[in-house]
Order: C-alpha cells, then sequence, then structure tokens
C-alpha cells in the first residue's frame, strides 16, 4: 500500500496494537469544528477510567512516559470553566497525555461541594491545557475569560483506551 494510503486510514479503522494494547479515537464527535483555545492544539487527551493501569509506558509507541503537572481547563455544570493544575503521565514520543480518572474526579468534586453544597452526579469535559503562567495569576484571580482562551490549548484528539480480557483493544 503506498504511504499515502495509509495516511488516509483512520487510527480507529486499524488501531495501533503493540503487546496486547490498543488505542483509538473516541466515538465522540466534536460539537463544532472550531476550536475554543488559540493555542494549536499540542497533545491527544486519554482519560483512564482503569484504576489498575498506570500506564508507565505509552500504549502506542512503549516508551516510557514521564509525570507532568500541567493546568487543564476542566468545564463542568454547575461551576462553569476553571483551571485544576493535576500531576498527568506525558508521553513525550507521541505527545499523549493521560489523566486518571480516579485522581480527577474527587478533585473536581472538592471544587464543586465548595461551589454547591450537596453532591449530585458528575458531569465534567476536560478540554485542554493552559500555560502556567495564566494559571499563576489566575490564583489571585486576575484572569477574564478572554485571556483564558488565548492561552488555551485545546487538544489534539480524544483517545480511548479500553481493557477486555488479558489485553488492551477497543470494545465491540
Amino acid at each position: 500500500m503506498p504511504a499515502a494510503q495509509r495516511r488516509a486510514v483512520s487510527q480507529r479503522e486499524t488501531g495501533i496494537t503493540v503487546k496486547g494494547m490498543v488505542r483509538r479515537e473516541s466515538n465522540r464527535r466534536r460539537a463544532t469544528s472550531q476550536r475554543m483555545g488559540a493555542l494549536t492544539p499540542r497533545y491527544s487527551f486519554v482519560l483512564n477510567a482503569h484504576t489498575e493501569a498506570r500506564f508507565t509506558t505509552c500504549p502506542g509507541c512503549q516508551a516510557k512516559t514521564r509525570l507532568r503537572k500541567l493546568p487543564l481547563a476542566i468545564h463542568t455544570e454547575g461551576l462553569g470553566l476553571f483551571i485544576l493544575r493535576k500531576s498527568c503521565r506525558v508521553c513525550v514520543t507521541c505527545d499523549m497525555l493521560i489523566v486518571h480518572q480516579a485522581e480527577l474526579e474527587p478533585l473536581i468534586r472538592a471544587r464543586l461541594r465548595n461551589a454547591e453544597g450537596p453532591s449530585r452526579a458528575l458531569d465534567y469535559l476536560v478540554l485542554g491545557t493552559v500555560d502556567s503562567q495564566v494559571w499563576r495569576r489566575g490564583l489571585t484571580g486576575g484572569v477574564s475569560f478572554d485571556e483564558l482562551l488565548r492561552n488555551m490549548a485545546d487538544f489534539s484528539r480524544h483517545m480511548q483506551i479500553e481493557q477486555i480480557g488479558r489485553g488492551w483493544e477497543p470494545t465491540k
């Protein structure tokens, strides 16, 4: 198959299989074709729902992932848009950002509890990363919504990693 045709095949159709692990694009479609942040998209985003998998190696390229603390732009129902600086796994080889859902949700619930009071079903969306200097200014309350958008980078794509049996592959 010529290289031009190989690039035309989507990752969802082919999948990337390495030692029983497969990553694929999310089934969710983008609401709009426009980006929210002004900076160029940087990372492929994975929300890891599996507590037993820590992904010290990248599921796509098998390179070692690094632990980085990044400011994430998160939108929740009831609270709106806020920035949360969170430790994440990053593969610098393929620019994949892996956030562990079990670590993220308690931090979001704590924010919601302070704003609303009684807990309810958690509905949130991680939109992208924000420049660290903007996050620091936001701690003192000095960041406008427009400034946040100018210094925010959307994710280049949202990925899912799912486990079936002994390996990692997409669900049917």
